[in-house]
């Protein structure tokens, strides 16, 4: 056990003593101790609100989408048999759909072979040729713009080789091998639906070659294949209109509706009900969030900054760390300010009540359902107009990407001097054709292709797909991955041809025989690394396909995609920014860096740092203090011991003297 030598001269308790006069030392350190914990929980307050304040912001940018306010939802009475998906263009409202007939494939059947096993052909390798048409009696016409395909059967091939040579193929048309039996059966089936994709199957001998057995050609009496599955067309009814397509899901038969067809109607079977609507639901979900969030971020506010009075007279209440903090008041007053302030959005909405979004008695905001359901049905664009940020775009081949916080709001042309794919457009609007056969040549990025379109009368978009087709299919340019896009300019009504290989390597020219099509031999106009062209009449930055407004102009970080057309004018684009925008700008400026609460939250990290210096500083000179007290109390306890000793030493000698005398 350890002794303390304090006292021991004079008695006193030094520790003791010591210990009470630090404890007055140190109250100046207590206090700042206090201090430090106060400013600690100010910074984690202001940390709670920031992380409040992000989730708000979340929910806000929710609003910022122009895609949720055009929604739409679709039912069907009877999802058995017909069901309905509605795109951005789809008309509101409901029609009467009837089933008559689905669209089927053709199938044909072999005649039967005993063993799948054994050669069929001879020792030299044969070809069966694919055409896709229509079959009308004993007469096939070949599909416009489609090409016959071949397939090569290796020498000596068994009807599986043959099965899976047609397969590997991938030209449309499966094969497989049916046992019933009595004997194995090669069944072709063509990949599509509908009378147009009928088969011709033939083989280069003819009915000599080894092969002919696994041909079809409706014009031959007798033909070697049988049809098992008779090719159909979808007939359907809408509101009482018969319809007549080449496949089960139908995508033109309504402007941006769906319909999947599925099961066949009998005569007597009522009609569907088909119903396209607003889907308002998905909306109220959006907005129902945004107001959840605002509602609790304030409340999160308002337990960040309140003070509760004493329950008792004299006593002393208590106060949050952030109560009396000016600037944390000022986010809640910012953030009301913008529901009452007018949006400048050129649609029939300002103000957000307008839209069924206002604040209680209570301080707290509430949405009005169904004010709100009433203003998208009248008029979805302008809510959208109203809440998102986006553009409308009155042009073609341009659409919207997006934009930053320095693009001011307003209308804007878009010109192009420059596009990433190399084209070619006619100098005339093709003719009407009637002809045997036009062969002609074209180079596509610098590729030579020489090819023909199939005998027809042809109107522009026809045309324009037959060309297509006969470039896309040659093989010497699918070797290279290369690829046209054919089409009907939709300014002057000219052929368009469209190299999809972007750069400066991208090129279309013309070598000659597409007269008819309205295209004198020409080099067209090549690709650039990127396209280039101005925005509101600015030079725009080229990145790829996409335009983005310059640094420093009012079209600054607006990014628009360029997609086919040509160059020069393409349309205009009026970019505005909603409600959402607006008050976005707000917070980003309160949780940003150098932001309202970053500022606030360095200055309670400036205060935290000095007083921590003040504590170090404080708890040395206490250190030295107590240490002063002790080598004091020390000196005073030796003192007293040598005077207690001399005192002793006295009065042994004063008694021994009165002993003496």
């Amino acid at each position: 056990m350890a002794l303390s030598s304090s006292g021991l001269g004079s008695g006193m308790d030094i520790d003791s003593l010591v210990s009470k006069l630090m404890n007055i030392e140190t109250r100046p350190l207590l206090k700042l101790q206090q201090k430090q914990q106060l400013f600690e929980s100010k910074i984690s307050a202001v940390g709670q609100v920031k992380s409040g304040l992000a989730s708000f912001q979340a929910a806000l940018k929710a609003l910022q989408d122009p895609a949720k306010y055009q929604a739409l939802s679709s039912s069907s009475s009877d999802k058995d048999v017909a069901e309905i998906s509605a795109g951005a263009k789809a008309p509101v409202g409901g029609f009467n759909l009837k089933v008559e007939t689905l669209a089927a494939a053709q199938k044909l059947s072999s005649s039967l072979f005993t063993n799948s096993k054994s050669a069929i052909n001879g020792a030299t390798e044969e070809t069966l040729s694919f055409s896709f048409g229509t079959t009308s009696g004993a007469t096939f016409t070949q599909l416009s713009g489609s090409t016959q395909k071949d397939v090569k059967i290796p020498a000596n091939a068994t009807l599986e080789q043959v099965r899976d040579a047609v397969n590997k193929a991938n030209i449309g048309v499966s094969a497989s091998i049916v046992n019933d039996g009595s004997g194995y059966r090669l069944i072709y089936s063509s990949g599509k639906t509908g009378t147009e994709s009928t088969l011709k199957v033939t083989a280069a001998g003819g009915v000599s070659s080894p092969l002919a057995s696994l041909t079809h050609d409706p014009a031959v009496v007798g033909g070697t294949m049988t049809e098992r599955q008779q090719a159909k067309d979808a007939v359907f009814y809408v509101d009482g209109l018969k319809i007549t397509k080449q496949s089960n899901t139908v995508t033109d038969a309504i402007d941006g509706v769906t319909l999947t067809l599925k099961k066949e109607q009998e005569a007597g079977d009522a009609a569907l009900k088909m119903n396209v609507s607003r889907d308002t639901a998905g909306i109220k979900k959006t907005m129902e969030d945004f107001v959840r969030s605002y509602n609790e971020f304030t409340k999160l506010l308002k337990q960040m900054t309140a003070a509760t009075p004493g329950t008792a007279p004299g006593e002393a209440g208590s106060a949050s760390p952030l109560n009396g903090v000016s600037t944390i008041r000022g986010i809640e007053t910012q953030i009301r300010a913008a529901f009452s302030g007018q949006s400048n959005n050129g649609g029939t909405f300002q103000v957000a009540s307008q839209l069924g979004i206002s604040f209680s008695k209570d301080g707290t905001l509430s949405l009005d359902s169904s004010k709100l359901s009433k203003a998208i049905e009248a008029s979805p664009d302008d809510v959208a107009k109203f809440f998102a940020t986006g553009a409308q775009v009155d042009g073609k081949g341009i659409s919207y990407v997006s934009s930053s916080a320095k693009t001011v709001a307003g209308s804007y042309d878009v010109s192009v001097d420059g596009l990433a794919n190399g084209y070619n457009l006619a100098d005339n609007t093709p003719t009407l054709l009637a002809v045997t056969g036009v062969p002609f040549e074209i180079k596509i990025d610098g590729m030579l292709v020489s090819t023909s379109i199939a005998a027809d009368s042809y109107s522009a978009s026809e045309m324009a797909k037959a060309i297509e087709t006969a470039i896309n299919s040659e093989p010497e340019l699918t070797a290279v991955k290369g690829k046209v896009s054919v089409s009907v300019d939709e300014d002057s009504g000219k052929l368009l041809i469209t190299s999809l290989k972007s750069g400066i390597d991208s090129k279309v020219e013309v070598v000659g025989g597409l007269e008819f099509a309205g295209f004198a031999a020409s080099t067209g106009v090549a690709g650039s690394a990127s396209v280039s062209g101005t925005i509101g009449g600015y030079a725009a930055r080229g990145d790829g396909s996409k335009l983005i407004g310059a640094v420093g102009t009012p079209v600054e970080g607006l990014t628009i995609e360029l997609s086919g057309g040509t160059i020069g004018d393409r349309g205009s684009l009026t970019y505005t920014q909603g409600f959402s925008f607006n008050l976005d700008k707000k917070l980003e400026g309160m949780l940003s860096t150098n932001g309202t609460l970053d500022s606030f939250n360095k200055g309670l990290n400036a205060s935290l740092k000095d007083l921590q210096k003040q504590q170090d500083a404080m708890a040395k000179r206490l250190e030295a203090t107590e240490a002063r007290y002790k080598a004091q109390f020390n000196a005073m306890d030796r003192l007293l011991a040598q005077l207690n000793a001399s005192s002793s030493f006295l009065s042994q000698q004063i008694s021994s003297m009165q002993k003496s005398s």
